[in-house]
């Protein structure tokens, strides 16, 4: 399977759905987070005994110290001065990944449509997916996933605010899951 690296609202996107990132391995992939993105992912939100969701730290080192996420950082000069670039149309988890993705050839997971669109460049030509698209993914590959759609779903439009856009191939398939 591909590397894939992930930016930091795709990381919040997915931790917030799950309540952790340990469904990453049922995709047998292998999943790096830049130092960027180690940098900002400081907070996602969970539901308090009560049902309102609070703020709560976000342990991104203990997932690296874990093995599931690997650290990356732009290393060579052509990753570098392309994160610098990146950084003047994208936050800087975004460039930073989409110049890592760039480089190395790995799968950007991101859910920001201007790192989609910087992405998409003949001059950039980085693959990228999508929250809805590891999703739908995870829920192909057991039935128990796929009965869980709805809760995981539902947790990242109220926990990490996100949902596609209505001009998303995606939108139509979170519908399915997701009324509010």
């Amino acid at each position: 399977m591909d590397d894939h690296v992930i930016d930091c609202s795709s990381l919040i996107n997915i931790y917030a759905g799950w309540g952790g990132l340990k469904e990453l391995r049922d995709l047998r992939r292998t999943w790096h987070i830049c130092v960027a993105v180690l940098n900002e992912a400081e907070f996602t939100r969970e539901f308090g005994p009560d049902g309102t969701p609070l703020m709560v730290p976000l342990d991104v080192n203990a997932l690296t110290q874990l093995g599931l996420l690997l650290p990356a950082r732009p290393e060579t000069e052509q990753e570098i001065e392309d994160y610098v670039n990146f950084a003047t149309e994208v936050d800087d988890g975004e460039a930073q990944a989409l110049a890592i993705a760039k480089h190395r050839g790995f799968v950007l997971l991101t859910d920001d449509r201007k790192a989609v669109k910087v992405a998409e460049r003949p001059d950039v030509a980085v693959r990228t997916t999508s929250t809805p698209n590891i999703l739908q993914s995870w829920g192909q590959l057991d039935p128990r996933n796929e009965a869980r759609l709805h809760e995981v779903v539902g947790r990242i439009a109220v926990l990490a605010r996100f949902s596609p856009h209505k001009d998303s191939p995606d939108y139509a398939w979170w519908r399915r899951y997701f009324q509010g």
